[in-house]
């Protein structure tokens, strides 16, 4: 059985895409970052709150809740960037390459998009009873979206034949009761599409040798 990647619009547009989704992802990790540094930050800073402090401690406690604070809306500005104006437009990039893509990348979309959208509209409306629904619907389409990223790694998978998304695939779907997972599988996706994007970039009259009967 012989593969060869092959889109019904120029292979350029595609590497484009999964350029832009790769780069998306390094956001992400740049932005777990920030924010892993700005919880520990403001945890140490409540934590110290709580213990007690006179004259110049409060300083220090104050300091260290200001610094982790500008650390998470730093490290959300930058997953805002990578994941809404980078990935999501490379998966949407990609259903334009191969329709094949359209049923991940619209979940993804409105999942994502729309989800996120109405959580944080519900988290502002918590104190009247229909905030808390709205934040219900907005987890459903998060899992929606979470749902569709299961399928653009199986997809990929059956399209590059880069047992890496298929293994990203199956962590998804553990992520569901085990959270952590997804981390692993954001890192197995950032590896395949560098794979990817560099044998697609390969020049025909090597791409020969990569073909496999």
């Amino acid at each position: 059985m012989s593969y060869v990647a092959t889109y019904e619009k120029p292979g350029i547009e595609v590497v484009s895409a999964l350029q832009k989704m790769r780069e998306g992802i390094l956001f992400a990790f740049i932005a777990w970052i920030f924010l892993g540094a700005g919880i520990m930050a403001a945890f140490f800073g409540a934590l110290t709150a709580f213990a007690g402090g006179a004259g110049g401690a409060w300083v220090r406690v104050l300091a260290g809740l200001g610094v982790g604070i500008v650390l998470l809306i730093v490290g959300a500005i930058i997953a805002l960037i990578g994941f809404y104006a980078k990935f999501i437009p490379g998966t949407s990039d990609l259903a334009r390459g191969n329709p094949e893509f359209s049923t991940a990348s619209s979940l993804i979309k409105i999942g994502y998009v729309w989800g996120l959208i109405l959580v944080i509209i519900g988290a502002i409306l918590t104190l009247v009873l229909v905030g808390i629904f709205i934040v219900l619907i907005g987890f459903v389409l998060l899992i929606i979206g979470y749902i569709g990223m299961i399928i653009l790694c199986f997809k990929l998978n059956d399209a590059y034949q880069n047992t890496l998304y298929l293994v990203a695939g199956i962590l998804f779907i553990i992520g569901i009761f085990f959270p952590i997972v997804s981390v692993v599988a954001w890192i197995l996706i950032y590896v395949a599409l560098g794979d990817t994007i560099r044998k697609l970039r390969t020049p025909p009259t090597q791409a020969q040798s990569l073909i496999q009967v």
